[in-house]
């Protein structure tokens, strides 16, 4: 409670009901039944002391001496108040554009229309909200992002509801791991330290003695912390680049996603996360994982180019030795139109890092997408040679597809990841030339 300023700002208080109840309001014995569930109430502090003051408040109970004012207070006797978030600012009509982000959140209802907009000017249904979920803070935020609004929210951890049934895996992981997250966000926001410093959790280092402290907290050791954050880094990623429907994928009951999935995705491009998140929403995916199919944008560096490179000339330098052993002609002919191909990709990937700043060159259609997908997707020629030439095909060419989208976001080589693409280019060109000797 300590760390949360004196200043003016708006908040957030997150409840959890453990059961449907039935409460009173007021001397007039208005009574309501709130469904079990989470209860968010958004509010604001301009007054004096700011949030710390009306946060200490709302954390008290009737039994420490509170006297009884909002709605929310009565509400407070009955439900566990799980987390406080909250952000410093003069205009206190945030309190409305919070509340009306908190109802557009998946699943949301009004249990009492007008509890705690009274006195609202923009004539809010309410500023209290009923979720059947717990709420996540990455969300929040996302949806923040969406409506043109600040994203620094700050929170604080209060207490955790305790019931029969368990958390489901992954869900707990994800919270546990976001517990170091949120705390690390408010010591960079209370330190001096660049927030690249709180990045790394090597010994000694600041946010490795954080981890450490909430593992202690939280009573867990320090590796099992450590794999929940990289965890919870994942998920905020998705949440960040895909919206809310990150969430409903990811955590579905009904099509539960592995830990593996979740960090192999997080490591792609935002256009490949969207594209396999909506069709795991969509029906079209069973999973979020990467799929060599996607022929979607999924470059994040230019040292992937090298790297894709560096494996597709260790295929072809495969296949060029392998090549001496086959004697179906078929195969053959095979192997050198895919070395052909091949040659062809990176002769168009030099041509795009020669005129950089211009239009990359047309794309032949024997190198579209639907061409190589169709080709590395055929049955009538197998083996081992035929899946090295395809493999290799789609690491070079992939480069090409990219290249455009990779120059409008800044992705630009630096002097040596561009010496050792040209010099993977010439190596390629060798060996595939090779290859296509009769």
């Amino acid at each position: 409670m300590f760390s949360i300023p004196q200043t003016p700002g708006v908040y957030i208080l997150v409840f959890y009901l453990a059961k449907a109840t039935s409460i009173t309001f007021d001397r007039k014995g208005t009574r309501h039944t709130f469904p079990k569930g989470w209860y968010l109430y958004a509010g604001s502090a301009c007054g004096p002391g700011g949030l710390h003051e009306r946060l200490a408040r709302h954390q008290r109970r009737i039994s420490e001496g509170k006297n009884m004012h909002w709605n929310v207070d009565y509400f407070r006797e009955h439900a566990l108040l799980c987390e406080l978030w909250y952000c410093e600012t003069d205009d206190c009509r945030f309190e409305h554009h919070w509340a009306q982000t908190v109802a557009d959140l998946m699943g949301a209802t009004i249990p009492i229309p007008k509890f705690g907009a009274s006195d609202c000017k923009v004539h809010c249904p309410s500023h209290f909200i009923h979720l059947p979920a717990r709420p996540s803070t990455a969300v929040f935020r996302s949806q923040l992002s969406s409506r043109g609004l600040s994203t620094t929210v700050s929170v604080e951890f209060i207490a955790e509801p305790r019931g029969k049934r368990p958390t489901p895996g992954l869900q707990c992981e994800y919270l546990l791991g976001r517990r170091f997250l949120e705390h690390r966000n408010l010591a960079i926001r209370d330190n001096d330290l660049e927030p690249s410093k709180w990045t790394s959790l090597a010994e000694r280092r600041p946010a490795r003695l954080l981890a450490e402290t909430v593992a202690k907290e939280m009573k867990v050791s320090f590796p099992k912390l450590k794999e929940a954050i990289k965890f919870a880094t994942a998920v905020e990623t998705l949440i960040e680049n895909c919206g809310e429907s990150a969430w409903s994928a990811l955590f579905d009951p009904k099509r539960p996603q592995t830990r593996k999935a979740i960090l192999s995705l997080s490591r792609t491009s935002d256009v490949r996360q969207r594209h396999r998140i909506n069709g795991v929403i969509e029906g079209k995916f069973p999973s979020v994982a990467p799929h060599s199919d996607d022929m979607v944008f999924d470059t994040t560096s230019f040292a992937e180019v090298c790297k894709r490179l560096a494996r597709a000339r260790g295929s072809l330098g495969k296949l060029l030795v392998h090549l001496k052993t086959i004697h179906d002609s078929m195969i053959v002919e095979e192997v050198r139109l895919l070395s052909r191909l091949c040659r062809w990709s990176v002769d168009l990937l030099d041509e795009c890092l020669t005129k950089r700043g211009t239009p990359s060159p047309a794309l032949p259609d024997e190198l579209s997408k639907e061409s190589v997908l169709a080709r590395v997707r055929s049955k009538a020629v197998r083996g081992r040679a035929v899946g090295k030439g395809r493999g290799a095909l789609r690491l070079i060419v992939k480069n090409v597809w990219d290249f455009e989208e990779m120059m409008r976001r800044g992705l630009e080589p630096i002097a040596e990841q561009l010496q050792v693409t040209r010099s993977e280019i010439e190596r390629i060109r060798e060996i595939a030339s090779q290859i296509e000797r009769p």
